[in-house]
């Protein structure tokens, strides 16, 4: 066992007040609009803490160190791409002004307001599917960390997550985004003083020189140079830039957020500095992978690099880094830490949760009973249904996210997964918004090729990332111009984009 008396007293402590803290959010919630986007009254400062927490977690730093293990230097590439790509579209305005015109609510909402209500269910049901399996590893990785860092024997990890799980969950279920965001504030200033001292520690320990010494004699130029990189090249950085301009306007948690501003300008503020923090995010966790590399990098090859070998056993790079953070932090600073990453967990899961049960309440079950001759619920009862929704949610993640063990990078697997749905929406995000000849054919052909481009070749096929990436974005917009080509135009007026609270 790892941990001492005074690190779970700080570990137990700050689970304790984020909960009662998050409950504060309960009876502010009256309207749907409040428990989906917290009454649209988010100002700069905690849209931006609130944003960062949400898509910074246990989950970010574990398969951000995993990449600067593998790959070291070169892996910075990626992360400099998704902070980048939010500065411009922060500054630009590029669709996410537009949807907080809209007064939206979920990214499916769109498709009903351009295109129809069929394809807004379909696209609903897309947009469960893939982030629900991207969220699906979640649990298991954020357990490893927690099992290896406080020493927790294995044989409990289930218990300990599924507490976590749940304390989550009745936040979540009972305040919405008011409890998610009121707590995301909170998280977002521990973790961002356990990152700090994680950086600190990590190179300390390892060594500056020392550092860079073991990428150039395990890695040569391919450790520092991306298009050098066999894993990486050209055809990396361009997916990887379409993959982050999809995240950053079409991602359900993403959007949330954007949808919560007090007005368009505010969302466009918060993405921007957003989007330097999201340069740290994947850089300093990178860095910690290589420091591990440097420190314990003495294994056998295993795809290219040796495999960490800690106190005498063998792990997975993905392991290094807790294994490097359970070795060199003391006692007190150790349950700072891993307090820090509890509340980056339950920041990016409470989200999660919450965004996909929206989608699932929002843009299936609802407009189904609509098509039905059904009546509009009222707001309590829709209310209700995104909290029957959250907790199914969670019964899947506990199954899967224990069990299923993703195939090669953690990284890769999420950006693969997310892909299955932001390829086509993203696609028809655009054509809707900036295309006036776009329509309905091609917005289905789009969101199906989109969907079966990421399925087919990687899950059935096996092919690389990078290629699945742009098949996906290949065949959403070819499907999208060659729909919309031959369909009818679709016509709306300005009025019919308004939508409802």
């Amino acid at each position: 066992m790892n941990f001492t008396f005074i690190d779970w007293a700080i570990v137990g402590t700050y689970l304790a007040a984020s909960v009662a803290v998050g409950l504060v959010g309960k009876p502010y919630v009256g309207k749907l609009s409040h428990y989906l986007v917290a009454g649209r009254e988010l100002g700069l400062y905690v849209g931006i803490a609130t944003l960062a927490a949400t898509e910074i977690g246990t989950i970010t730093f574990m398969y951000n160190a995993e990449l600067g293990y593998k790959y070291g230097f070169a892996a910075f590439a990626a992360a400099m791409i998704s902070g980048l790509v939010m500065i411009v579209v922060g500054r630009t305005g590029f669709i996410i002004r537009r949807f907080r015109e809209l007064k939206l609510m979920t990214v499916p909402e769109y498709f009903e307001i351009k295109y129809s209500r069929g394809l807004r269910i379909l696209t609903g049901i897309l947009v469960a599917l893939g982030g629900i399996l991207n969220m699906g590893v979640f649990l298991k990785i954020e357990g490893e960390f927690l099992t290896i860092v406080s020493g927790i024997d294995t044989r409990h990890i289930v218990l300990v997550l599924t507490v976590i799980l749940l304390l989550e969950l009745v936040y979540t279920v009972l305040g919405g985004m008011v409890s998610v965001v009121i707590t995301d504030f909170i998280q977002y200033v521990l973790l961002s003083v356990a990152t700090i001292v994680v950086s600190i520690y990590a190179v300390y320990h390892a060594g500056w020189g020392n550092i860079v010494d073991k990428v150039s004699s395990v890695m040569g130029d391919a450790g520092f140079d991306p298009i050098a990189n066999p894993k990486f090249g050209i055809l990396f950085l361009v997916w990887q830039v379409l993959l982050w301009f999809s995240v950053h306007t079409c991602w359900q948690t993403t959007a949330m957020r954007m949808f919560s501003t007090k007005d368009p300008e505010t969302s466009k503020r918060v993405m921007t500095w957003t989007g330097f923090i999201f340069l740290g995010r994947g850089v300093l966790p990178m860095l910690w992978g290589i420091a591990a590399l440097t420190l314990y990098g003495t294994g056998t090859l295993t795809g290219g690099v040796p495999a960490p070998v800690v106190n005498g056993h063998t792990l997975a790079p993905i392991d290094a880094m807790p294994a490097m953070l359970a070795n060199i932090l003391g006692p007190g600073i150790r349950g700072i830490v891993v307090a820090g990453m509890l509340a980056a967990t339950m920041s990016v899961n409470s989200s999660y949760l919450l965004g996909w049960s929206a989608v699932i309440s929002q843009d299936v079950i609802m407009p189904i009973r609509t098509a039905l001759g059904k009546g509009q619920l009222s707001s309590r009862s829709q209310i209700l249904v995104n909290r029957v929704a959250n907790l199914f949610v969670s019964l899947f993640l506990m199954f899967w996210g224990l069990y299923y063990t993703p195939p090669g990078a953690v990284y890769l697997y999420l950006n693969i997964t997310g892909t299955i749905f932001l390829a086509g929406a993203f696609v028809c995000v655009i054509g809707g918004l900036y295309w006036q000849r776009s329509n309905v054919i091609g917005g289905y052909a789009a969101m199906l090729g989109g969907a079966l481009g990421a399925i087919v070749p990687f899950f059935f096929l096996h092919w690389s990332e990078n290629v699945t990436g742009f098949v996906a974005f290949g065949l959403a917009a070819g499907g999208l111009v060659v729909g919309s080509l031959f369909g009818k135009q679709t016509v709306r007026t300005r009025e019919q984009y308004a939508s409802t609270d």
